[in-house]
């Protein structure tokens, strides 16, 4: 029956002029044996295919099953890169205003991830929410377990995000001097023959280049970063970054062995003149036993100090830097607190886990686990227990690392 009504008001709304505000049920998107009330409800109307370079207008319905379903006009596109390969596509959404969707701040730029690689659909959640809890000044996407639809056809499910913008850094609006650079290869010393914008090489998000020009500044940190003297590099490293940023970004590249984030995967944000850049984490559904090309990872700890910053900051810390006594102290701080502990990292699993288990069956009736495209096909249970084991392996590693218990 949910099918067919929903057929009935899709015909009606394509009848209307395009966009035009339609009063729907606000439970009619899939049969009504797909329904769970836990999970919020996204439903894209567009003409035609999404396109994956300009956005399309297109009509975007948000229920919760709690209050009334919200619908506003929007602009859609396809985002990606490599994952831009695989059969089940991430979207960009921008709203005509902004809406809080599935309990987030209130926004109109956002995410739909289709983790089409993590079969947990936790790792990039996970590694955010656990960079957040080390620091109340620590900046990352917030997320949340969706359900999509595109045209009355089931998408599955989806990791709704954050996007990482001049709205998210709290940039106020006529400030030019707060900077904001995604995956800026600022760590890579020869200049890279491919980039996504060949006119914008380091990323650049805020401002607009055509507000105001950073590359020049970029230049002189990478400078900084690869020539400048040792004694020069440690009296103005704290200059050019937020240390405490540095040491929590590396902790967690540690803890969730990405070995991908160390140099890229992390957005820059500058908030002034006067402060130093922070790392924003990004792209972490590689991680907590899982590498790059899907293999499971290796239980040896990744090397942060592949970034030419960390690096420094570790081989100088005897000259001026301090960086490692800082580090083990942060980390101790951190297993003092709870932060870093078998028991946290299996409670936010546990949490997760009772959002995403009843929908999971269906998202991979739609996207099947034995996919070419995966390494292997194991199911969402067994990397969750993957996800458990290497965790605890992982905590046990750093104690070690850094001493912790250690003679106490």
């Amino acid at each position: 029956m949910s099918l067919f009504l929903w057929a009935i008001f899709y015909l009606r709304h394509m009848a209307f002029k395009r966009y035009h505000f339609i009063l729907l049920f606000p439970f009619v998107l899939f049969s009504c044996s797909e329904v769970r009330q836990d999970l919020s409800f996204i439903e894209i109307i567009v003409d035609g295919d999404i396109p994956w370079e300009e956005k399309k207008e297109c009509i975007v319905r948000y229920s919760d099953f709690i209050g009334d379903t919200i619908q506003v006009n929007a602009k859609v596109k396809y985002r990606g890169g490599i994952s831009s390969k695989y059969p089940k596509h991430s979207f960009r959404l921008e709203l005509d205003k902004d809406v809080s969707i599935a309990g987030l701040k209130s926004d109109d730029d956002w995410i739909l991830n289709a983790n089409y690689i993590d079969k947990t659909f936790m790792r990039h959640k996970l590694s955010y929410d656990i960079f957040r809890s080390m620091s109340t000044a620590n900046k990352a996407p917030n997320c949340a377990f969706v359900k999509l639809g595109e045209n009355a056809r089931n998408l599955g499910l989806y990791v709704l995000m954050e996007k990482v913008d001049k709205s998210f850094c709290s940039i106020g609006k006529d400030d030019v001097n707060a900077m904001l650079f995604k995956g800026p290869p600022i760590f890579i010393e020869d200049e890279l023959e491919f980039v996504q914008e060949p006119n914008n090489y380091y990323q650049q998000k805020y401002p607009k280049q055509s507000q105001k020009d950073n590359t020049q500044i970029m230049d002189s940190l990478k400078d900084f970063l690869f020539h400048a003297s040792d004694q020069i590099f440690v009296e103005d490293v704290n200059k050019w970054f937020n240390v405490s940023s540095v040491i929590d970004w590396h902790l967690l590249l540690l803890f969730t062995n990405n070995h991908d984030g160390i140099l890229k995967n992390f957005y820059l944000f500058k908030p002034s003149l006067e402060e130093g850049f922070e790392f924003i984490p990004w792209d972490y559904d590689h991680s907590f036993g899982r590498d790059g090309d899907g293999e499971k990872s290796k239980t040896h700890l990744c090397d942060p100090q592949r970034a030419v910053l960390v690096r420094r900051l570790v081989e100088l810390s005897d000259s001026g830097t301090n960086y490692n006594q800082k580090l083990k102290a942060r980390y101790i701080e951190l297993r003092e607190i709870g932060v870093f502990s078998k028991a946290k990292f299996n409670k936010m699993l546990d949490e997760n886990d009772s959002r995403l288990k009843q929908h999971v069956a269906s998202n991979f009736d739609l996207w099947p686990i034995n996919s070419p495209h995966y390494f292997d096909d194991s199911s969402y249970q067994s990397e969750i227990q993957l996800m458990r084991e290497f965790s605890s392996l992982r905590i046990e590693q750093l104690d070690e690392k850094f001493l912790y218990n250690k003679g106490r």
